[in-house]
């Protein structure tokens, strides 16, 4: 016979763990013990399009003048996934514009992508990283953009590095904005790219951005190209690679 104070003992555990798990339920039930959320990434390299524009959460454009104001904000139409005059290969893709012959009217500013898993030169004068974005702008002062619009209000950490990739030495400003406000500007200055193509040289041939910012439903952040204090875009090829991660949705929303 087994002995009395081992069956209450045995008996007693199963009650607590019973109340446990209706507690556990109760509490899910009424969202007071929800589980941790999971970041959802948004990846430039990953989701890039040559089909659609905007392509979910990404836009691929320009300026109209050579202002980064939110309004200023134009769609590439111009679809290239196979430059054969810039790279013959078929491995870096182009958004323009507008329908364009090359380089001149239509062709600048340009947004370029790396399709392959291997590094691929463009135009003879410049390498992508594999999935990474190039970008120049135009010489009357117009900026290569991209944008992310916010599909949800919540909390997002924001990452960009940005990169001198033309072998005659990338002179640029680059800029990170939520919607209106600048959240990072710098100048690139040299080559800091795929170091198998060329040196790394020059004062700034890099520059990182990493930050945490609260987006609005709809609200935008823009990654920017311009061509310097130069004001020519001569040589000025400069890669990206860009993710916004959602770490939490604002408490009001309902996914």
């Amino acid at each position: 016979m087994r002995p009395v104070a081992i069956t209450n003992l045995a008996h007693l555990a199963a009650i607590v763990l019973l109340t446990f798990l209706v507690l556990t339920f109760v509490l899910l039930t009424h969202g007071q013990l929800a589980p941790a959320p999971t970041p959802t990434t948004f990846d430039l390299s990953t989701d890039f399009s040559f089909r659609d524009n905007p392509n979910q959460v990404w836009s691929y454009g320009y300026s109209e003048n050579n202002s980064l104001a939110p309004d200023q904000f134009r769609v590439d139409t111009q679809s290239d996934p196979t430059d054969v005059k810039c790279d013959p290969t078929g491995s870096i893709g182009f958004w323009h514009p507008a329908k364009n012959s090359g380089p001149g009217p239509g062709y600048y500013p340009y947004v370029a992508y790396n399709t392959t898993k291997q590094p691929q030169v463009g135009c003879k004068g410049w390498a992508l990283r594999p999935g990474e974005v190039a970008m120049e702008g135009s010489i009357p002062g117009q900026y290569s953009l991209i944008r992310f619009t916010a599909p949800v209000a919540g909390t997002y950490k924001v990452t960009a590095q940005f990169e001198g990739i033309h072998y005659g030495l990338s002179t640029t400003d680059v800029h990170v904005l939520h919607n209106a406000t600048s959240l990072f500007d710098a100048d690139i200055d040299g080559y800091g790219g795929d170091p198998a193509f060329h040196k790394i040289e020059g004062a700034s041939p890099t520059a990182n951005y990493s930050g945490q910012v609260e987006l609005k439903a709809n609200d935008t952040l823009t990654f920017a190209v311009g061509v310097g204090k130069d004001g020519s875009n001569s040589s000025d090829t400069t890669g990206m690679f860009a993710r916004v991660v959602l770490l939490a949705s604002a408490p009001d929303h309902k996914p």
